[in-house]
């Protein structure tokens, strides 16, 4: 059981203190991976190729090889067996592929040679300098396409299985292209239904959309003669990467030192080897460091976005609001390897207490790349299906949709019909009561063209292995060291915590991130993990600290422990220091600076303390968000008003960077649902720059109000949950509910774009999916 304080017993946790990375971003102290260069380095660029589905007839690198300062090409023939391991933390499946296309490329963008030259431009040239011929081969855009009996067959180890009775798709008998596949059923689906007054069944249509994070996928690698692997990279984990590069060109982790650089985005599409085994086997077959830097459309056509997916939903509903049964099918876009997050179809049942269900997913090959984890993987896909559904359902039976939810959900001591035990420190109706008084939800109003709309969304965080090291030098800083990339914030948190913990002002902490050579293991930023996993490790490191400092403190002031008490004050010049003196008497006391040195003089070295964390369970939250969405019926374009959302986040460590967690997810989720997705078309990427691929502005970005609600997790530090993920899951099918409150139609394929709108709208001028 986790110490779970009042807030009003801490003097820093629960309260906003700025990043601690903030200074060095703003004026660009900061060190990215790309700012980082070795004397002699060379620069690598790909040839990708430039089709969807196509045979490799002929490939021939000599003019590039002949182009004076190219050092070195290679090619999937030129290296023999070498592949890529992809180790994904998020989703759990291992990958292995070859590093280059062999003699089929299944996407546009797949690597087929790789150029190290004297210069990027030079290595560019040498690019276009590869001749390849081409037999173009048919091509499969969209995961309903690829399940049709004329589909060309795009792996060999796909599967052909039987259609599903009663799905959208059950006429075409069977279904081809199927990587994987997840099953479940409970209850009487059949009874369920013909219990039902209504029965409301969809098609929910979700794109692939691109993490698009700031910096782009960078590494640079250098191999020293003695064959030790050093590289620079941008990532969520240093630890994921180390053992994608040795798995993938089969080197002992310990000899492969991999250097986290300042990380400018990932949202989950960070953790593979998209890059480095590249880099470092060019760095190992010329001798030279070798850096890597992808362009905006290498990342848009070779980086590893959010499947997209396409699910069917059917539900039974009574007029008294009660849900009979619930059925789904989702047909997931995998791209061309496994690893879509076809489970998440499963979450019909969300935070419901459905008794009859049914669902069944499919993990279906097309010619794209693969798919990887973005904010809450697949929760924003199953959840849009789920909650839009639930929305028409309410609809059909003149029920609000908020009390329509707040019956149907589980509480604090129920079972869902997936859970095992009852839930615990669960706050799922308390978050939506919490959003609906946020945007006075019984006394809303709304203009012509005008609407409102109300989602849920559901995530547990995951929990991973980490350790920390906390100790005390002899200026009275305290360090905090771990090997844990900070993506959102957490080295403020971690900051916090050991503060709190050990009794210091924050302004003595300072956090130090190792490389994998130094630093103690670490998971990976992703999966909502890092505070709660990590968050545990470095408290248990303070606790172990804090106990050290005490009885040296006590023996250096020779009384009984018992006796001191720890206090802050504020020296000349106005900084805070921590002292350690005997209650009451001031002047019997010691500062951390000189209990620094008395533990360098008398036990040779720094106080440390160290602490681990391997797995612990977490608990379900949700997010809930209403949003207010204006419609002009003319043009089919709409304007996002108001974002009201709140959130169970256990305890608020840090309230500032919660409520930016809140907004940036928000944000994502509005844009999913307005505006973002992969153009996919005869296999080519149509939107492959920034300039054509939609993202939201400030301009786009309605008043956004936010709330949290904090019921203590038992095994999170502090009481801690999960936050950097829930907070994108509900608010596709909020928007979709405003819209068809503001129109009158329900748009169910995303993004709703305004030609969507429109025809819906006005279904005589056209059609338009």
């Amino acid at each position: 059981m986790t110490d779970v304080l009042h807030e009003r017993e801490y003097t820093i946790l629960g309260k906003s203190f700025p990043r601690v990375d903030a200074v060095d971003k703003v004026t660009g102290a900061a060190r990215y991976a790309a700012d980082v260069n070795l004397p002699g380095q060379l620069w690598a660029k790909f040839l990708h190729s430039p089709h969807g589905h196509a045979r490799i007839k002929r490939i021939d690198t000599s003019k590039a090889e002949r182009i004076p300062g190219v050092v070195k090409v290679i090619t999937q023939a030129s290296i023999g067996g070498a592949t890529q391991e992809t180790l994904d933390t998020v989703h759990g499946f291992r990958l292995s592929q070859g590093l280059f296309a062999d003699d089929v490329v299944r996407y546009q963008g797949e690597k087929i040679a790789c150029v190290a030259a004297v210069s990027p431009e030079i290595a560019k040239d040498a690019v276009a300098a590869i001749e390849v011929e081409w037999e173009l081969l048919p091509s499969v855009d969209t995961e309903e396409a690829g399940i049709r009996p004329d589909a060309p067959d795009i792996r060999d180890d796909a599967k052909t299985v039987p259609a599903i009775p009663g799905s959208p798709w059950a006429d075409l008998g069977q279904w081809k292209n199927v990587v994987q596949e997840a099953h479940y059923e409970t209850g009487d689906v059949e009874a369920g239904f013909a219990e039902a007054d209504f029965i409301l069944e969809d098609v929910y249509r979700i794109p692939r959309v691109h993490q698009t994070y700031i910096e782009p996928h960078a590494c640079l690698a250098k191999v020293d003669p003695s064959g030790k692997v050093h590289c620079w990279t941008s990532t969520q984990s240093i630890f994921a990467i180390r053992s994608g590069i040795a798995s993938s060109l089969g080197i002992p982790q310990s000899n492969i030192n991999v250097i986290g650089q300042t990380i400018g985005g990932g949202f989950g599409g960070k953790f593979g080897t998209l890059v480095h085994p590249y880099a470092v086997l060019l760095a190992q077959l010329t001798g030279r460091p070798v850096k890597i830097v992808y362009s905006r459309e290498e990342e848009m056509v070779d980086g590893r976005p959010a499947p997209g997916a396409t699910i069917w939903v059917k539900t039974g509903v009574k007029k008294d609001g009660t849900v009979t049964a619930r059925q789904a099918v989702g047909l997931w876009d995998s791209g061309n390897v496994p690893g879509a997050s076809i489970g998440a179809t499963g979450r019909i049942i969300g935070v419901y207490k459905f008794q009859n269900i049914k669902y069944d997913a499919y993990g279906i090959y097309t010619n794209k790349p693969g798919t990887s984890a973005y904010r809450a993987p697949g929760a924003p896909q199953g959840s849009y299906a789920s909650e839009a559904n639930l929305n028409r359902c309410a609809a059909a039976i003149g029920m609000d949709p908020v009390q329509f939810r707040l019956q149907n959900m589980v509480e604090d001591g129920e079972r869902r019909v997936t859970d095992k035990n009852p839930l615990r420190c669960v706050a799922f109706k308390e978050t939506l009561r919490s959003v609906a008084d946020l945007a006075g939800w019984d006394q809303r109003a709304k203009a012509t063209n005008e609407g409102w709309g109300v989602a849920v969304g559901e995530w547990t965080n995951g929990a991973g292995p980490g350790s920390a090291v906390c100790s005390l030098g002899e200026d009275g800083i305290l360090k905090v060291f771990s090997g844990c990339m900070d993506i959102t914030g957490t080295d403020t948190a971690f900051a916090q915590i050991a503060a709190e913990v050990v009794g210091v002002p924050f302004e003595t902490v300072r956090v130090v991130r190792g490389d994998t050579d130094s630093a103690p293991y670490a998971t990976g930023s992703g999966g909502s993990v890092v505070l709660f996993s990590m968050g545990n490790a470095v408290k248990r490191a303070a606790e172990d600290l804090r106990e050290k400092l005490l009885a040296l403190a006590a023996q250096h002031l020779e009384v009984d422990r018992a006796e001191l008490e720890q206090v802050h004050e504020r020296a000349e010049g106005g900084r805070v220091l921590g002292k350690i003196q005997v209650q009451g008497d001031p002047d019997n006391s010691a500062t951390l600076a000189e209990l620094g040195q008395v533990a360098l003089r008398t036990t040779g070295g720094p106080l440390v303390g160290t602490g681990a964390f391997a797995s612990e369970p977490s608990h379900p939250v949700i997010s809930a968000q209403i949003v207010k969405m204006r419609v002009d019926p003319d043009t089919g374009v709409m304007e996002a008003l108001e974002l009201h959302q709140s959130l169970d986040v256990g305890f608020a460590v840090n309230p500032y960077e919660v409520e930016g967690q809140m907004e940036g997810g928000a944000v994502q989720g509005l844009a999913w649902s307005w505006m973002e997705e992969m153009q996919i078309q005869g296999g080519r990427n149509m939107n492959n720059h920034l300039s054509d691929y939609r993202l939201p502005t400030p301009m786009d970005t309605p008043l956004i109000k936010n709330a949290y609600v904090e019921v203590a997790s038992e095994n999170g530090p502090f009481g801690v949950k999960g936050i950097g993920e829930p907070v994108i899951v509900p608010t596709l099918a909020a928007v979709q509910a405003a819209v068809e409150d503001a129109a009158g139609v329900w748009v169910n394929d995303l993004p709703l774009t305004p030609e969507r709108i429109y025809f819906a709208l006005h279904p005589q001028n056209g059609a338009e999916r």
